[in-house]
């Protein structure tokens, strides 16, 4: 969307939060069939608003349906006579009225000149991730004829800790065999900058050909233990022996599902299936891994952006930046399937080159 500076109304930043799984991503999409953080975030803006005049609203940072939101941003011009920056609580009792998970944590005046991803100094996820343990696992008959795979797979999966109903949108869990000291080996050849292309999908390689985006990025990782949301009575059946960690990451920018590639990476690594030499000869040489099977795409429960980071001054006195800059995290969102047409986004790519 352009978002020009050159604006005639005051402008606004909301910094709000969000639960992902009840949404079809933060952006607008037209196509998709549920919908998106923006437009609830519009509809309660509108609701305040006396003036006809279009809302032009934009977020900082773009999440995938499923991600959830600690701390994220927006820029809005705001020309209705009602103070906006007084709009938090209403607008929280609005979004609770409409039963709609999404809450307004701050509304201030920024400068016009002000680039909500422009002047972004870096963003911060953190991943949930449960690692089950083997007694968990409930033992099935493999001997049962009309069981098929799928459905022993799918029996085998419940677990005391699947079972947790305030967990599910929450955590990723990560199945044994895995190994967590080579799990940590693998988060730290990701340490520092490198070239990411091979870590995004055919859909982010398509992104980066048309819009020229630069996949040299510098990332820090950290992995560190954390605790289940809603913890069970060790008394309980239901209790599990599940150890929960937060895998966090820092960057300026992310390519497109980049966060839950390298996390699938290092599961990978985990079980064996790859060795952190794989994820090196990806850096030196990305284009000759693109066919590879690995790395697979996570799922996004348990995935939060934790923090949009700012320099407070810069909101009424940004620092000019160059015009040639590359806003990194403005790359295409368009909902896809993890079984997208590989074929068909290849000949994109091949066409734009």
């Amino acid at each position: 969307m352009p978002y020009s500076s050159n604006v005639k109304f005051p402008r606004f930043m909301m910094h709000f939060s969000y639960a992902g799984q009840a949404y079809a991503g933060v952006q607008v999409n037209a196509s998709a069939k549920i919908d998106s953080v923006q437009g609830v975030v519009e509809r309660a803006l509108y609701h305040f608003q006396s003036s006809q005049h279009p809302l032009r609203f934009g977020v900082s940072s773009r999440t995938d349906r499923g991600v959830h939101a600690l701390h994220n941003t927006g820029t809005f011009d705001w020309i209705a006579p009602i103070d906006v920056t007084t709009l938090v609580q209403p607008l929280n009792a609005y979004l609770a009225e409409k039963n709609e998970q999404v809450r307004i944590l701050r509304i201030h005046p920024i400068s016009p000149q002000f680039h909500f991803r422009r002047h972004c100094l870096g963003r911060k996820y953190v991943y949930r991730l449960g690692f089950l343990q083997k007694n968990e696992f409930t033992n099935v008959n493999t001997d049962i004829p009309f069981l098929r795979k799928k459905q022993r797979f799918l029996l085998r999966d419940m677990t005391p800790a699947t079972c947790n109903l305030f967990e599910k949108d929450f955590i990723t869990y990560i199945e044994p065999p895995y190994d967590l000291d080579a799990f940590r080996q693998g988060i730290e050849v990701f340490q520092g900058q490198h070239n990411f292309s091979a870590f995004t999908n055919t859909q982010g390689r398509l992104n980066m050909a048309i819009e020229r985006r630069c996949p040299v990025k510098t990332m820090r990782l950290g992995f560190v233990e954390g605790e289940p949301m809603v913890p069970l009575m060790e008394s309980s059946p239901l209790h599990s022996s599940m150890r929960v960690y937060n895998l966090v990451f820092e960057a300026e920018a992310f390519l497109y599902k980049l966060i839950r590639r390298i996390t699938g990476t290092l599961v990978h690594i985990a079980k064996g299936q790859m060795t952190t030499q794989d994820v090196l000869d990806r850096f030196a040489c990305p284009p000759d891994y693109y066919d590879s099977p690995y790395p697979t795409t996570l799922k996004p429960h348990g995935l939060f952006l934790h923090e949009v980071k700012y320099n407070e001054q810069d909101f009424l006195n940004p620092p000019l930046f160059r015009p040639d800059d590359v806003d990194d995290d403005d790359v295409l969102m368009e909902i896809q399937d993890d079984d997208e047409d590989e074929e068909e986004l290849d000949s994109k790519i091949m066409s734009v080159r």
